[in-house]
């Protein structure tokens, strides 16, 4: 029993990292990435979409070609004017530096590299937007990463607790509501304070601090506890339930 106790945990996990890692590398904010060749040597370059902090932003392109140089270009997306600035040479690599932003504004930016005769832009689709937020104090980021995923591990177990005739669904059910309850009512909402910039700013109005997302998940396993609880028979609630949630997880976080 126990050994089957340990293949279900060791499931749920697996399962949590695969969906999590699809979700991150399936996102629309994830960087956009490439590698290109100039006279033989590779450039390398990575452009984020999402910026955290309090500070300006600066990404790094890598070269193997010493001659290389290009510049910079950035807007507001309601302009239509680029501002320009020359990249930062600073040994293998070509610095930008974009201007910190106020919490959930966007700038475009994309550089040109210039190789002798030869103009290239970077990337291939000419710019990239990058949305700022606030700077999250480490602890609230921290334990908002593991309440989060310790929860979804919990409801992935406590779905494949169906196959093992439920003997322990309840007490896991249990064990996700006072993790989830504690994301939603205390983690989340000083998380998307600091995100967005709240503090000393504005007064948000109150669908503001909470994820939609982990908001659904919990209510649906406030429904799916009491289920348990008041329709034992019914064998697969929670591996139904499980499947919701990481569907909810993987499309609406």
């Amino acid at each position: 029993m126990k050994k089957q106790s340990s293949i279900l945990w060791i499931g749920s996990i697996v399962i949590v990292f695969v969906i999590s890692y699809l979700n991150k590398i399936t996102s629309a904010e994830y960087p956009v990435t490439g590698t290109i060749g100039i006279e033989g040597k590779k450039v390398s370059y990575r452009f984020q979409k999402i910026n955290y902090g309090n500070d300006d932003y600066t990404f790094e392109i890598r070269t193997d070609l010493d001659s290389l140089e290009g510049k910079y270009y950035y807007k507001n997306p309601n302009s239509e004017v680029w501002q320009s600035e020359h990249l930062m040479s600073k040994g293998f690599l070509l610095v930008g530096t974009l201007p910190k932003q106020k919490p959930e504004t966007s700038l475009e930016y994309y550089a040109e590299l210039n190789a002798k005769d030869r103009a290239l832009v970077i990337p291939d689709s000419k710019k990239v937007t990058i949305t700022f937020f606030g700077k999250i104090p480490i602890v609230i980021d921290v334990l908002q990463f593991i309440l989060m995923y310790a929860g979804l591990m919990l409801a992935v177990r406590a779905g494949l607790e169906s196959f093992n005739n439920n003997i322990t669904t309840k007490k896991i059910a249990v064990m996700f509501l006072i993790i989830f309850l504690t994301l939603n009512a205390l983690i989340n909402p000083l998380y998307l304070t600091y995100k967005y910039g709240f503090i000393n700013n504005t007064i948000p109005s109150i669908e503001r601090l909470f994820d939609p997302a982990v908001f659904m998940i919990f209510i649906l396993w406030i429904v799916t506890t009491i289920l348990l609880f008041t329709r034992p028979k019914l064998k697969y609630t929670s591996l139904v339930s499980a499947v919701l949630t990481l569907l909810i997880f993987y499309f609406l976080n």
